[in-house]
């Protein structure tokens, strides 16, 4: 097994900083859902985003300025930091840093897009993205430290760097609250409320072949469905209808404005961009596209009858 397969089974066994703010629902991309199947299903979490890829390659680099601007040295924390009361309670601190005072704090190093800048406050202060406030919050309980450096690189030239210092209210409710998801949910198999369409799709991937009977709620909302779907295509008619009534009048144009020269409306040519024609791949080397083919089980889909 490598180094990162066994780092993902260890993951299971605890609630990590990036988990907090999922459980909390401050986390867009991720759900308290989506935390529950990962410690309790065998959901692949290897998959990283272009971000997440770049924030762990640029992780030394910003560790490298944080210590060259502070003064202080840092260094790497071996493996996960267990929480002295919880075991299921964890962090993967990014680095230890020894301070002026001769007491050790974290340090946590981060990456953002320009159009992120607006999210981070007052350099040396705590004003940072919640999620992030709440995950360095939760390392400081486990490790009972009075703070938390965070040095982040926005938009890639811009390095600033903020302070978390220890507030005993925030931690003892995020403890709190990774305890009762581990204990209410995680432990004991159950999961916790879908948020939304993709939460229930995760979580009821396929059919079971099974018919039940609809009781008077899910027939009041089938019928309320049903309606909105008429209306839907009603409405989808008549947008299709105004927006070929701009373009023809519109024409050749690129764009429209009203009187005062305000822009109302723009119809321009997409960039052009390259694709794999799968179709002609598929007629010259169909023993070669054989060999990669795979099955993947279909979506299910919700048909109103």
């Amino acid at each position: 097994m490598n180094d990162r397969k066994k780092w993902f089974k260890e993951r299971k066994t605890y609630l990590g900083g990036s988990d907090i703010g999922c459980i909390l629902g401050l986390n867009k991309y991720r759900s308290a859902l989506d935390i529950y199947l990962s410690k309790t299903t065998d959901v692949n979490e290897e998959a990283t985003s272009e971000a997440a890829h770049w924030g762990n390659v640029l992780e030394d680099v910003i560790a490298q300025e944080y210590s060259r601007r502070t003064g202080y040295n840092v260094y790497e924390s071996q493996g996960v930091i267990r929480h002295p009361q919880y075991s299921f309670i964890g962090a993967n601190i990014d680095r230890w840093v020894d301070g002026s005072d001769g007491k050790k704090h974290i340090l946590e190093c981060k990456t953002a897009g320009f159009l992120k800048s607006k999210e981070w406050g007052e350099q040396g202060t705590d004003q940072i993205p919640t999620t992030y406030l709440y995950q360095v919050a939760y390392y400081a309980a486990i490790c009972n430290v009075e703070k938390v450096d965070v040095a982040v690189l926005i938009g890639g030239q811009e390095f600033r760097i903020y302070t978390y210092k220890k507030n005993i209210e925030i931690e003892n409710k995020l403890i709190l609250a990774a305890c009762a998801f581990w204990n209410n949910y995680v432990a004991k198999g159950i999961a916790p409320e879908t948020s939304s369409v993709g939460d229930i799709n995760n979580l009821y991937p396929e059919s079971n072949g099974r018919v039940i009977e609809a009781d008077d709620q899910i027939l009041h909302e089938i019928e309320d469905l049903k309606t909105l779907k008429i209306q839907e295509k009603e409405i989808a008619k008549l947008k299709i209808d105004k927006e070929a009534k701009i373009k023809s009048c519109m024409g050749d144009n690129e764009a429209i404005i009203n009187q005062d020269g305000e822009l109302l409306a723009t119809w321009k040519n997409g960039k052009a961009r390259k694709v794999l024609d799968v179709k002609r791949l598929q007629a010259e080397y169909q023993n070669l596209c054989q060999q990669y083919l795979m099955e993947k089980m279909g979506n299910r889909t919700l048909l109103i009858k």
